[in-house]
């Protein structure tokens, strides 16, 4: 009897298993995901520098080919990427505080040529109001309510506060860079002598390998890509005559690191600044007219041409990504969504039981 039973449990025990990984696979994505979210300040500046590193892991060993030690080449490359990223956000820090400030004025502006474009529908709305208040019934008393009114901090002031909270951060990002691009491959290394055995360690080596290939390139041409976009956009609302071109300049070229979402919001910047700049709706719309054939250039011309080749994962792909960390972390997930998902798409193409995910990813 027992020899006749055990084919019958055996599929049992089989499928049990399969339940029993699917169950564990779920549970460990859940708490990975939650622990990133719960995690945002310790490992956001992790992911921040990891990607930097893949990015200038490629100038640190050009220097180390001319015999310049690594830790004296990741200084250079770091400080000297940092230089001359504090110098172009100095050169933007003065009229972006006198934008700022003066966005109630804009959009006051903003508002009453609106007000002139939709006088007639206004019209309509003032007489339907006025009905109503005539047909309403009286209200009980005849003291108005009284209005209580809070001041709250201007958007200066709240920018301020928020830039000295994230000095930390920046500094942690920084130094982190520079010690993982110092170390050389002795940190690549110490991950790989986790692996058992040697052909794990090989394999490691590959996928780093494609990693940081794929990840350096896609940043490279991509930063490329968007400070062609930022320089046009900056010479075109010059010569329209918008006020603060090296402003827009700088904002397009951050802003299209995010795909979809990035031109739209420069888009409407743009708009609202044509708007408070010139008394004339036709001209005013010229910049964004400007702004979007420029967009419709880079997205349909300049981009397929230097990076369709080099992007591996397709727009579906690019788009959850986008969904998934930004709403992960905010708005640098939404930064970081492209090069976070190509790195994730490179590590499923090497690792077997996700093989299918990675070809969903694929182009």
């Amino acid at each position: 009897m027992a020899a006749v039973d055990e084919p019958k449990d055996a599929p049992k025990q089989g499928i049990d298993s399969d339940a029993v990984r699917t169950a564990a696979l779920v549970i460990s994505v859940v708490m990975t995901v939650a622990a990133l979210k719960l995690g945002r300040a310790v490992v956001l500046p992790v992911v921040i520098a990891v990607l930097l590193t893949l990015l200038l892991s490629t100038p640190v060993r050009w220097l180390r080919h001319r015999r310049i030690p690594e830790r004296i080449g990741a200084a250079i490359v770091v400080f000297g990427a940092l230089g001359v990223a504090a110098g172009a956000g100095a050169m933007l820090v003065s009229p972006a505080v006198e934008w700022i400030s003066s966005v109630p004025a804009t959009v006051s502006k903003v508002n009453i040529k609106l007000r002139r474009l939709t006088q007639p529908i206004t019209a309509l709305q003032e007489s339907a109001n006025r009905m109503t208040t005539v047909t309403a019934p009286p209200a009980a008393g005849g003291k108005a309510p009284t209005q209580v009114e809070v001041k709250t901090p201007g958007v200066v002031e709240r920018l301020s506060v928020q830039a000295l909270e994230f000095v930390p951060t920046a500094l942690s990002v920084v130094f982190l860079t520079y010690f993982l691009l110092a170390s050389g491959p002795l940190f690549r290394r110490k991950l790989a002598q986790i692996l058992p055995g040697r052909r794990d360690v090989l394999h490691f080596e590959t996928i780093i390998s494609e990693i940081e290939l794929a990840t350096s390139k896609f940043l490279a041409t991509a930063s490329m890509i968007n400070a062609g976009v930022g320089v046009a956009t900056g010479l075109a609302l010059w010569a329209v005559g918008v006020p603060n071109p090296l402003l827009w300049g700088g904002v397009a070229a951050v802003f299209n690191f995010v795909p979809y979402l990035g031109p739209i919001a420069t888009a409407s910047v743009v708009t609202l600044s044509a708007l408070a700049t010139f008394d004339d709706p036709a001209r005013a719309l010229v910049a964004p007219a400007c702004f979007a054939l420029i967009h419709l250039v880079e997205n349909n011309l300049i981009t397929p041409t230097l990076l369709g080749r080099r992007l591996p994962v397709n727009t579906v792909a690019i788009f959850l990504g986008l969904l998934f960390f930004g709403w992960m972390w905010g708005i640098p997930g939404a930064v970081l969504a492209v090069p976070l998902t190509t790195v994730v798409k490179i590590a499923c193409d090497h690792i077997p039981g996700l093989h299918h995910f990675g070809e969903l990813l694929g182009n």
